[in-house]
């Protein structure tokens, strides 16, 4: 009887185990500051950090805002992938991207690029590929939500869903 007794708490024990560890996986609930994360083709996404110069650890994401003279607005991730954004104009609510990104250095254009060492997929010219959606903007905070369809140079779509970012001033620089 103590045998039967002790298999069966022995079994709820892993099995409680195992259902806990699910309930701990990383979604995409990037709600906090400095968060950024999306979904690549139903994949989750978060940036990961890599080495700056001498080894030192860098931010996996970075943003800048542009003047009112020059207004503009990137935000770059690296990891599994460097992601993009660039948009020109922006503006709190909802921003359309709707130009060819050429990379990750094209500041004169309003779309995305996605790309590591063997993909680069990237918006289309008169193409409504997706949006930007900000609910708070300025130069020391940006907190929104994107989503977008992608292109590589054969026509293959990429889809970037569930996109969510809350930058502050910290996650400015590297």
């Amino acid at each position: 009887m103590k045998h039967l007794f002790f298999k069966i708490v022995l079994f709820l024990f892993t099995l409680t185990l195992f259902n806990c560890e699910g309930n701990n996986l990383n979604t995409n609930e990037s709600t906090g500051n400095d968060s950024f994360s999306c979904l690549v083709n139903g994949k989750l996404y978060i940036p990961s950090a890599g080495t700056g110069i001498g080894g030192g650890d860098i931010r996996p994401f970075a943003w800048a805002f542009g003047s009112a003279n020059d207004p503009y607005i990137t935000i770059n991730s690296g990891g599994e992938y460097t992601l993009f954004i660039n948009l020109i104009n922006p503006k709190k609510g909802e921003n359309f991207l709707n130009e060819k990104l050429t990379d990750e250095l094209d500041y004169y254009h309003t779309g995305m690029v996605v790309h590591n060492e063997l993909i680069f997929y990237n918006t289309r010219n008169n193409h409504n590929n997706g949006t930007v959606t900000f609910t708070e903007l300025s130069e020391i905070k940006a907190v929104g939500t994107f989503e977008c369809t992608l292109y590589n140079d054969k026509g293959d779509e990429l889809k970037i869903t569930e996109g969510k970012f809350n930058l502050s001033l910290d996650s400015k620089k590297n």
